[in-house]
């Protein structure tokens, strides 16, 4: 399972490697709460910056890291950001590096849009029993994928979820960035995680759930 995790959090998207080799500088604000951004390997979400890159346009979320730069909840920062092209990136792996040049606003700031917008609603199959009872881990099916997806490992609690062996379920959830005040100290991707809620409970039978991994 540890594993798992680990395979996720290597694979933030954050975006295609078809940029041009030239270093470039960039203008973008930070919106003062953050919102999620979906990785590329199997199933799961980051903690995201919403950003807006010039004035005029929209907003949107990305997983990029921003060296030197320490986002606070509650601030607005807009940011002159360098990108640089990362020379023979991993093939899960970023292909591109941000660094903070200059801090050009910083203030309290209502969010001006709902962070929910970038967070899907998701109907997943949970099978009758835990894939990790350590973990409290499912198996699940991610039925965007179709109702033969394959079963897979999804180490994460879901809320408002009660759970119970012998029962297979369909939900509906939904992924949350959610901001640990008492993780304030800690590095800044540390004070936050994701959250998945449950939106809807759509069915419940009880069944023994077939074809998960050994």
């Amino acid at each position: 399972m540890k594993r798992l995790l680990l395979l996720l959090t290597a694979a933030l998207a954050l975006g295609s490697c078809d940029n041009d080799d030239a270093s470039r500088t960039e203008i973008w604000t930070v919106a003062p709460e953050k919102g999620v951004t979906g990785i590329t390997m199997g199933f799961g979400y980051v903690p995201a910056y919403i950003i807006r890159k010039g004035v005029d346009a929209p907003w949107e979320t990305t997983a990029a890291r921003i060296e030197g730069f320490t986002f606070e909840p509650g601030i607005q920062a807009t940011l002159r950001v360098r990108i640089d092209p990362i020379v023979n990136p991993p093939a899960d792996g970023p292909c591109e590096r941000y660094t903070l040049e200059e801090q050009l606003a910083h203030a309290e700031a209502a969010m001006e849009i709902d962070p929910l917008i970038f967070s899907p609603e998701l109907e997943i199959q949970v099978a009758s029993k835990r894939a990790d009872a350590t973990l409290a881990g499912y198996w699940i099916r991610d039925l965007r994928y179709g109702e033969d997806a394959q079963w897979q490992a999804f180490p994460w609690e879901i809320e408002g979820f009660d759970f119970t062996p012998g029962h297979e379920y369909r939900l509906r959830i939904q992924p949350v960035a959610v901001y640990d005040e008492a993780k304030a100290d800690l590095i800044d991707a540390d004070s936050w995680s994701v959250k998945y809620n449950l939106r809807a409970l759509l069915s419940d039978e009880v069944k023994t759930s077939e074809g998960l991994p050994q």
